[in-house]
């Protein structure tokens, strides 16, 4: 088995929100890593919904870990969270986020795109 390893601080493709951040990916063969540094005062409504193509909300999954910082999410059905350093999250298509306080939210998002069907990659693990 092949080892790869690419660094984060020199991405394969980086987009900048002006002031308000900045979000890098690197990939790997099939394997894409997204690192999200949002600035206080980031939200997805302004820097990103005006880029979406016409959606009111984020059309992606997301499995995310939170380095730093906080982030607030809301769902189009209503569900909302504060997400903070530590929390790992699965976000669904349908919803939108901003930052929380006065710090830089630090979010690494580990898949991009489609969620997968769960119970194909053993994540029930008979827990009751």
């Amino acid at each position: 088995m092949a080892i790869s390893v690419k660094s984060l601080d020199t991405p394969d493709q980086a987009y900048e929100f002006g002031d308000a951040g900045r979000y890098d990916i690197t990939i790997i063969g099939d394997s894409m890593v997204a690192r999200s540094v949002l600035n206080p005062g980031w939200s997805w409504d302004e820097y990103i919904k005006p880029h979406a193509e016409g959606a009111e909300s984020c059309p992606e999954t997301h499995h995310e870990y939170v380095i730093s910082g906080r982030i607030r999410y809301l769902t189009d059905e209503g569900d909302e969270i504060l997400a903070g350093p530590g929390d790992h999250l699965v976000i669904g298509p349908g919803h939108r986020a901003w930052v929380i306080g006065d710090e830089s939210c630090v979010v690494v998002d580990m898949e991009i795109g489609e969620m997968e069907d769960e119970a194909d990659h053993g994540h029930d693990h008979g827990e009751d």
